[in-house]
């Protein structure tokens, strides 16, 4: 998980992802944000499923799909936050505040991964 450095909803918890540029797949774009914001390769990328979602820049509000993704950290020895990610948080799927998690669709998506007692890391991706 991490920590929300800029808007939308600064300071709540995430999980690392973002949006996917032209000519990007969706996993691509899920191992560029994840280099991007935590310095980590991945692999193992297994989809999970998808959620609407509303994300509220600058006063537009977008209307996007999130796609979600459960995958391994080649090695955790290079992770450091980035700029867009204030801290790194580690924690087990069911010690998740729920609350504290800055997107519905998020919150979807880690009770959908409890739900399937699925074991690998979990990180994000915005479509």
């Amino acid at each position: 998980m991490v920590e929300r450095q800029r808007a939308p909803k600064r300071g709540f918890i995430d999980l690392p992802g973002g949006f996917v540029d032209y000519g990007e797949s969706l996993e691509e774009a899920l191992a560029r944000e994840v280099r991007e914001e935590l310095n980590v390769e991945i692999e193992n990328l297994r989809y999970l499923g998808s959620f609407p979602n509303l994300y509220t820049y600058k006063k537009v509000t977008y209307f996007t799909t999130d796609a979600f993704f459960a995958c391994r950290a080649v090695s955790l020895y290079s992770m450091m936050p980035k700029e867009e990610v204030s801290r790194i948080i580690i924690r087990k799927p069911r010690r998740i505040d729920l609350a504290r998690i800055a997107f519905d669709s998020t919150q979807k998506a880690i009770r959908k991964y409890r739900a399937a007692g699925k074991k690998p890391s979990f990180l994000s991706l915005a479509g």
